[in-house]
């Protein structure tokens, strides 16, 4: 319901009437309402409905987990930390210091895949040469052309083939496509890269199995969602490292790269995909890092530290 007349679906300024909103809030009767950060209208009015209804409210953004003191992000959540409600941010932080004033509580993201699915992708054989796989949107921020220059940097001494996966779904998708092909062909690499465009999120399973390694050379990325799923899967990842989900994957230059370098992505490429041992211990290494700070277990326990009321109401039940 359009307050505020915008082409851009899921706008900032896009929200429902407060009315029918209220009503719904109170027809559900929640005992915690999780809103995306408090940036977006639509979220706004979840927030003030939440708290006028005197719900436990919870903020979950995704930005820096310690941001620099006074920031736009640092204010909002300490003004909402003195209303006593918790700030909760998809970034993990390799600071393990007590949260103080404007920092928010880590919770990552969790697996989309079921625990069978998981032990059935991991375990799966490795494809040699190496397949690389991107998993974007076709925008000049997220890299593609980048790390189409990275590979030809590489080609001549290393097998591969490359396949980017994105939603095709404008005239101006398709041209990106078309100029990333022209690219590759320039670069002599038209003969490893393939598309695989508009799949179905149930059938992302089957490209991440078809690959071993992911790579996303996008710039300030907040949440990078597909090298997670990803590393769930069972591939190696290397990623941007001022990405949002960096510490997701392993510590040190092995596992990220400058994105605006494609000299620096060359490298962290070499680095895994020389000989195939080197590629299976970075897959293993990416899924026990994941393992350990993204499971089901470790995601509810930190949950339910921090909103106690929710886990006295499991217990109950």
């Amino acid at each position: 319901m359009r307050r505020y007349q915008s082409g851009v679906p899921n706008a900032p300024f896009s929200f429902p009437g407060l009315v029918f909103y209220w009503r719904r809030l109170r027809a559900e009767n929640p005992d915690v309402v999780i809103v995306r950060g408090v940036t977006r209208w639509f979220c706004r009015i979840a927030a003030l409905c939440t708290i006028l209804q005197g719900r436990q409210l919870v903020i979950y953004d995704q930005e820096d987990a310690r941001p620099p003191a006074w920031s736009g992000t640092w204010l909002r959540r300490a003004v909402f930390q003195r209303l006593g409600i918790p700030h909760f941010t998809s970034r993990l932080s390799s600071n393990l210091d007590p949260v103080g004033a404007g920092s928010a509580i880590p919770l990552p993201f969790g697996s989309p895949f079921e625990p069978a699915q998981i032990g059935e992708l991991e375990d799966r054989p490795l494809h040699w040469p190496p397949r690389i796989l991107m998993v974007a949107k076709y925008r000049d921020r997220k890299g593609h052309s980048l790390l189409l220059r990275a590979l030809a940097t590489i080609s001549a001494s290393s097998p591969f083939s490359v396949t980017f996966c994105g939603e095709e779904a404008t005239k101006a998708d398709t041209a990106f496509c078309q100029a990333l092909r022209h690219e590759a062909q320039a670069l002599g690499l038209a003969d490893r890269l393939q598309f695989q465009n508009n799949v179905a999120h149930d059938g992302m399973t089957s490209v991440y199995a078809s690959h071993d390694l992911l790579i996303l050379p996008s710039r300030t990325e907040p949440a990078a969602v597909s090298p997670i799923e990803a590393a769930w899967a069972g591939c190696a990842v290397l990623m941007s490292r001022d990405s949002g989900t960096r510490h997701y994957m392993p510590e040190g230059p092995a596992f990220d790269f400058d994105p605006d370098d494609p000299q620096d992505i060359a490298r962290a490429i070499a680095g895994l995909v020389a000989r195939p041992e080197d590629l299976r211990l970075a897959r293993d290494a990416c899924f026990a890092r994941i393992s350990s700070v993204a499971s089901d277990e470790e995601i509810l326990r930190l949950f339910e530290a921090f909103v106690p009321d929710t886990a006295q109401s499991r217990r109950r039940r």
